[in-house]
């Protein structure tokens, strides 16, 4: 105990206990406080009953001693934020040029391990700026990478530690798989070994006790968790053939042994695997299911799971002689329209490959079903991939059509001109393909696009981008509000006496019409800004001045787009009555206007002037 404390405790000013704690808080020693942080103790004044400090953001403060001996914490003059206090400029330089020396001294003060909020903390703003600490953060890491004695998370939520020396660093990564009970934690391990595995001097035999918790966990656990356990079996066998000699232990269990076991389970719950751990776990077919067992079981789970398990279950079918097979089962679907909008693309990404003896006009036709079956459902849902293939493949369509008959030529090319399902643009690409590769389907298609055109809408650009934005937001906002006020309705009980439930049904109803009526407007439209038109007679896109026959007195209207009419500004649709009673006239024709009253007015043209899109 100092001297000078002594004196006060032997006086009975201060009790022993709080002489001892105001000993530790000589001049000089480095402190902290939970408000004012980490501060230095720069005198003593116990006469005048208080401890002088300089804080980082409050020199020269004073405390009470006994606040000052409840409040303050010691700090070693190592700990980092002495270090901040005292040698600011040489952390700063620390955290330039030596990243790694930074970091574990902030480990250090931290009992050796700290989350990365606590570093975060530590560092900004004083010693790294708040601008600066992502990219330095992000550059560190790669620097720390080197550190072995340093583990760097791979998730935020996951410590920074600071391992002994003295410890192998492959021996703890196993002890800290081994010491977690949840499958997904071991996983996340796992994947930390499979990174890096260089940190083993002999890991065929020091992962031993992992491949053989790893056959234990998932005997117990994968009645509950087969998409865990499926997916921790062969994370290790793809652990295993990286590792040079290594092997599972005796009686360990396989993907094999998992998959037969699992079988009723086994496709509703591989969604989400690696495309390289669903291929592992096919290959593990034959050896599940002898016999050729397999292949019905492996043909099931093509039309069960997603489009990343097409190829993998057909490249294990090939490897295994079965390729005949799953040319059968593919031709039969496509006739049935029973196959997937995942494995229809497959067969057009393989029309050259394990699909080719699939790859037919029937299948551009399954193309369109599969489409078509999901728009009268509420699509999209999983059939825009199968759109996006169609019109963006810019051979598939050539392909389809350049050598087939000219009947079932003639049905594609009009179930593509009459599709619901593509838009506009879409459709002409595609026809413009098939005539590109049968030059003789043109006729055909040139009366049709005549016809189309006739029921064509002149539009202004402004009216259209309002109508789409119309169409957006009904498809965007109010439609999906109004399934989540259905679904909402539905929870409240008997449907029957639901009103909610009923008003919301009628109203989504009322949204898909206005829904099909705006797409069909927008389909129609033919966007123009009125430029570069004659002014030899009235026409779309021109101003007319006429007077009244009888009145004498002067008017003018403008005639635009199928969605412009204003009156108030003298604006008429070119679909005006008015519109259609002027159009094709000239200067110095009389035309007979309707009337409010339903009668009939003579006016006299008098001038046709260009629209001014600026006016």
């Amino acid at each position: 105990m100092n001297s000078e404390v002594q004196n006060l405790v032997a006086a009975g000013k201060l009790a022993s206990a709080d002489g001892e704690k105001l000993s530790k808080l000589e001049p000089g020693t480095f402190c902290l406080h939970k408000s004012w942080g980490v501060g230095k103790v720069v005198e003593w004044d116990l006469l005048g009953d208080r401890i002088i400090l300089d804080f980082e953001d409050k020199p020269g403060h004073g405390l009470k001693l006994s606040f000052a001996i409840t409040s303050l914490e010691v700090l070693s003059a190592e700990h980092l934020l002495s270090r901040r206090l005292s040698d600011l400029e040489g952390l700063k330089n620390l955290a330039k040029t030596k990243v790694t020396e930074l970091v574990e001294l902030a480990l250090k003060s931290s009992g050796s391990s700290m989350s990365l909020d606590d570093l975060e903390r530590l560092l900004k703003p004083r010693i790294i700026t708040e601008g600066e600490y992502k990219k330095w953060w992000e550059s560190a890491k790669k620097t720390l990478k080197t550190a072995r004695h340093i583990v760097v998370p791979s998730k935020r939520t996951e410590p920074l530690v600071l391992r002994d020396s003295a410890e192998k660093p492959g021996g703890v990564m196993v002890q800290n798989f081994l010491a977690k009970r949840d499958l997904k934690g071991k996983l996340g391990v796992l994947a930390l070994i499979q990174k890096d595995l260089d940190l083993f001097e002999n890991p065929g035999v020091e992962l031993v006790p992992v491949f053989q918790d790893i056959s234990d966990t998932v005997r117990k656990a994968w009645k509950l968790h087969l998409k865990d356990s499926l997916q921790l079996l062969l994370a290790r066998d793809e652990l295993i053939e990286s590792i040079e000699g290594a092997s599972a232990p005796m009686g360990s269990m396989k993907v094999a042994d998992l998959v037969c076991e699992a079988k009723p389970l086994l496709a509703e719950n591989i969604g989400g695997l690696p495309v390289s751990q669903l291929g592992r776990m096919y290959r593990a077919f034959p050896e599940a299911f002898p016999e050729r067992v397999w292949v019905p079981e492996i043909l099931n789970h093509l039309t069960r799971t997603g489009g990343r398990a097409v190829a993998e279950i057909a490249v294990v079918l090939d490897a295994n002689g079965e390729l005949e097979v799953l040319t059968e089962f593919l031709k039969k679907s496509v006739r049935n329209r029973t196959l997937s909008a995942d494995l229809l693309i497959w067969i057009c990404k393989e029309r050259k490959g394990l699909a080719s003896s699939v790859f037919s006009i029937d299948l551009g036709n399954a193309i369109l079903d599969a489409c078509e079956d999901d728009h009268v459902q509420g699509g999209p849902k999983r059939t825009g991939r199968l759109a996006d293939q169609l019109s963006d493949d810019k051979t598939l369509v050539h392909e389809l059509v350049v050598d087939t008959d000219d009947e079932s030529l003639r049905n594609f090319a009009k179930r593509l001109m009459n599709s619901s399902v593509l838009d506009e643009l879409t459709r002409r690409s595609l026809l413009a393909r098939v005539i590109k590769a049968r030059p003789e389907m043109e006729a055909m298609t040139s009366e049709s696009a005549e016809s189309r055109e006739d029921n064509r809408l002149i539009v202004s650009w402004d009216s259209l981008e309002k109508k789409k934005a119309e169409l957006d937001d009904l498809v965007n906002v109010k439609i999906p509000h109004n399934k989540s006020e259905i679904q909402i309705a539905k929870e409240e009980g008997d449907l029957r006496e639901n009103g909610g439930y009923k008003a919301a049904r009628d109203q989504q109803a009322v949204l898909n019409r206005m829904k099909e009526q705006l797409e069909r407007e927008v389909g129609l439209s033919r966007g123009t800004d009125f430029a570069n038109v004659a002014t030899d007679k009235v026409g779309i896109g021109t101003i007319v001045d006429f007077e009244d026959v009888s009145t004498g007195a002067s008017e003018s209207y403008s005639i635009l787009g199928a969605w412009d009419g204003d009156l108030e500004k003298g604006i008429v649709s070119y679909l005006s009555e008015i519109a259609k009673v002027l159009i094709g006239k000239t200067v110095g024709e009389e035309a007979e206007i309707p009337t409010d009253e339903g009668g009939g007015r003579k006016v006299k043209v008098t001038a046709i002037r260009a629209y001014n899109t600026g006016e």
